[in-house]
């Protein structure tokens, strides 16, 4: 019976030996970048009917990441004299406007002095309501990674 317990030792140091090998070639898993696509739109005027512009696209980032990518279409619709839309990730900002009721593609690099976990889309368009008098309004979204 001596010789099956220093066979033991010896295989449960061959176990452990190939174990640490196995874990030593896995290779290492990152955090996988998440597109989150948005559409939003702002209206105004009277009741809130009036579309002043929208927004669609995405933005492509890593939760924790200081950087994202993001591509956008930004229509202006019944707006005067423009629509806008702004693009905020942790500390990095972006801002594109389009005049009257044109309709432009952006993209482009948010890089942020610090890690986030979300971004903020806003839409602005302007009109002369109530009475005459130059309003902007704003709608904005909020995107998870």
């Amino acid at each position: 019976m001596p010789k099956i317990r220093r066979f033991r030792s010896i295989r449960l140091l061959v176990a452990t030996a190939v174990g640490l090998v196995a874990v030593a070639l896995v290779p290492a898993t990152s955090a996988q970048a998440a597109t989150a696509p948005f559409t939003v739109s702002v209206k105004g005027g009277y009741n809130n009917t009036q579309s002043l512009g929208t927004a669609t696209g995405s933005v492509t980032a890593t939760t924790g990441s200081t950087q994202a990518s993001y591509s956008v279409t930004l229509c202006g619709e019944s707006t005067y004299p423009s629509s806008s839309v702004t693009i905020a990730a942790g500390s990095a900002i972006a801002l594109h406007t389009v005049y009257y009721q044109n309709c432009q593609i952006f993209s482009g690099n948010l890089n942020s002095s610090y890690g986030f976990t979300t971004a903020q889309i806003t839409v602005s368009g302007s009109t002369f309501y109530p009475g005459n008098q130059y309003t902007t309004y704003t709608k904005s979204r909020t995107l998870y990674f």
